[in-house]
């Protein structure tokens, strides 16, 4: 974690200096530094993802409720992330935009796993 935070200081420090030479290039290297970021995680998560796949196929419960599981949460990173870069460049009406088509997503995303409550239940009565 040390690097990321050395990381998105120097990327910082860049963006900050970028802003008073050329402020359209500090756009493009706030996204850069953002999605470099979030790279650098999605590798660093994917061993552990793995093995806490396995565990749970080991239980017995189903990769399919496991993969809405871990889809929903990358929605809601993706989500926050997006809508935390238009905050940073003012945009804080476009910023609720994405917090809603991503809320809907997950929403959207969430239906197939209702309908299996449902059943479940009706199943059990």
């Amino acid at each position: 974690m040390i690097k990321i935070i050395i990381f998105c200081l120097t990327a910082l420090i860049l963006v900050v200096f970028l802003r008073q030479i050329k402020p359209e290039y500090s756009l493009i290297a706030t996204v850069t530094a953002g999605a470099a970021v979030l790279i650098y995680l999605a590798v660093e998560l994917y061993t552990p993802l793995l093995k806490i796949l396995d565990r749970l196929n080991s239980y017995g419960i189903s990769n399919s409720l496991t993969a809405y599981i871990l889809k929903a949460m990358g929605i809601c990173l993706i989500t926050k992330f997006g809508a935390e870069l238009c905050t940073d460049f003012g945009q804080s009406s476009l910023a609720s935009k994405v917090e809603l088509a991503g809320k809907t997503a997950v929403f959207i995303l969430s239906l197939p796993l209702i309908e299996e409550i449902l059943n479940t239940g009706i199943n059990l009565l």
